[in-house]
């Protein structure tokens, strides 16, 4: 034991770097298991939208979406879903499916609107940069 306690003390950044790489690494894996929505990649998305009829809503600004979005995407940013959460209400029989950029904005959707009641909620992993990295087409207007 004098050992370890000798080889912590002559290196302490190491083991403080050690801890904080752990606890990262347990926050990561905690928050993948506490998610109550479940993450698509873009084959598994598809599959939902073609077998479920399931509702896209892309979750990111105006200009944003106007620059590309996944066909039959309706448009409501992460802002109005947080102020209006109304605004979701007519979508409660099918699944739902977010996306934003890269991941977040969809991910605090999801939560809002499992806080709502609404059962069949999910998020594309990775978000439309996913989306285009597996070569799927976009809408541009």
């Amino acid at each position: 034991m004098d050992i370890y306690l000798e080889f912590i003390g002559n290196n302490s950044l190491l083991f403080i770097a050690l801890l904080v790489i752990l606890l990262l690494l347990s926050q990561s894996i905690f928050s993948d298991l506490t998610r109550k929505h479940k993450l698509l990649s873009a084959p598994e998305a598809i599959d939902l939208i073609n077998k479920q009829n399931a509702v896209i809503i892309d979750t990111r600004t105006k200009s944003e979406f106007d620059t590309g979005h996944i066909a039959d995407a309706v448009l409501i940013p992460l802002p109005d879903i947080q102020s209006k959460p109304d605004t979701l209400n007519k979508y409660s029989d099918q699944p739902v499916l977010f996306y934003c950029k890269s991941g977040p904005r969809a991910d605090d959707a999801c939560k809002k609107l499992l806080k709502q009641g609404h059962g069949r909620v999910f998020a594309l992993r990775g978000g439309l940069q996913a989306w285009q990295e597996a070569n799927m087409p976009l809408i541009k207007k």
